[in-house]
């Protein structure tokens, strides 16, 4: 008999240790989440904006916060049903809660759907990746002829863009009394979607192509001939995926923010495949995010056929010089993939 109460007594102790095991692990784990959803708020402070996954999911924080808040919701309730006290649980919900506002407010501040200041543009910038011509022609011409109504010249940048799908958009223009010049570059002969191509509004001067920095993706470089007016680029690093590898993509955002600040006075835009978080985007000074400037720096572009809210910003106007911004917007075109950035700019005299 004692025998038998010694094995069963030893049976309790080992379910007890097990449990408790299992409590510290889920401890454990409960309070890892909260600290990487605190982390989450400012990645590149501790050198992770850049990291795979964790990359990705920074170019979403309008999913993310509503991931967050549902999250801590759900934790706070389960730990008050099975512990009234303070506990791991509702410590790790209010810390998820606490983040789920933390992204609302980063959002907040960079702004959304801010009108337009009243004025006359110079100048409007569009970028818009047309996925190799799934915004068409007529659908760029409608967008810009309708910009020019209330601009004295425009630019415009279309990553996956072929330099015949191009020149036919400046030929539409054109024959609607708006003349644009047309420069394209292709990484690619076989693959469309590795052509980036720029057309540049008449009423600017004469430009003339030069060489640009190697993107997987393409750029185009171009400048003013009688230098007055400013210097244009139209960008496409490749995305952080493994066909392109996250040395290159670095790489050619990096040389894109390099190009804005080799240049006082100029615009470099296009799909950039990464966001303000990240780490090479994160500053651009002395040049600035136009979207940003304008306080609507927080609505996504990609995908489209998801709400700006849920989208991830990857399409920028960055600019270098004395351009003010009255404001920008994004708008989804045709059958792209991304939504166009819109930016209406004055300033642009050297």
């Amino acid at each position: 008999m004692l025998a038998v109460m010694r094995i069963m007594n030893s049976r309790r102790t080992g379910q007890v240790e097990r449990t408790g095991n299992r409590r510290n692990l889920g401890t454990a784990g409960l309070l890892g989440l909260g600290a990487g959803a605190a982390v989450m708020l400012d990645p590149a402070k501790v050198g992770l904006s850049t990291t795979p996954v964790l990359l990705h999911a920074l170019s979403f924080r309008g999913p993310m916060s509503a991931g967050l808040l549902a999250s801590g919701a759900g934790t706070l309730l389960l730990s008050r049903r099975r512990n009234r006290s303070p506990s791991p649980g509702s410590v790790t919900g209010v810390t998820l809660v606490a983040a789920g506002l933390g992204q609302l407010a980063i959002m907040a501040r960079r702004g959304w759907a801010k009108p337009e200041a009243p004025g006359r543009a110079e100048i409007t910038v569009v970028t818009l990746n047309t996925l190799g011509g799934a915004a068409t022609p007529l659908q760029i011409i409608s967008l810009v002829a309708a910009e020019l109504v209330s601009a004295d010249a425009a630019v415009v940048m279309l990553p996956e863009t072929t330099a015949g799908l191009a020149s036919e958009t400046a030929r539409l223009l054109r024959a609607l009394g708006h003349p644009f010049q047309v420069f394209s570059t292709s990484v690619d002969d076989t693959n469309p979607l590795s052509t980036t191509s720029l057309l540049v509004s008449e009423a600017l001067g004469v430009y003339e192509q030069r060489e640009a920095p190697q993107m997987w993706l393409g750029a185009v470089l171009a400048v003013p001939v009688d230098g007055s007016g400013p210097t244009l680029a139209a960008v496409h690093p490749g995305a952080p995926m493994p066909e392109v590898g996250l040395g290159r993509w670095r790489h050619d955002v990096s040389a894109a923010v390099d190009l804005l600040r080799a240049h006082p006075h100029s615009i470099v835009a296009g799909d950039f495949n990464a966001t303000v978080d990240h780490e090479d985007l994160r500053d651009v000074s002395p040049g600035f995010d136009a979207a940003v400037r304008a306080s609507r720096g927080a609505e996504g572009t990609w995908p489209a056929r998801v709400p700006p809210v849920f989208a991830a910003p990857i399409d920028h106007i960055l600019l270098h010089g004395r351009f003010s911004v009255l404001g920008t917007r994004t708008v989804r075109v045709g059958g792209s993939d991304h939504r166009a950035v819109i930016a209406r700019l004055t300033g642009t005299a050297r």
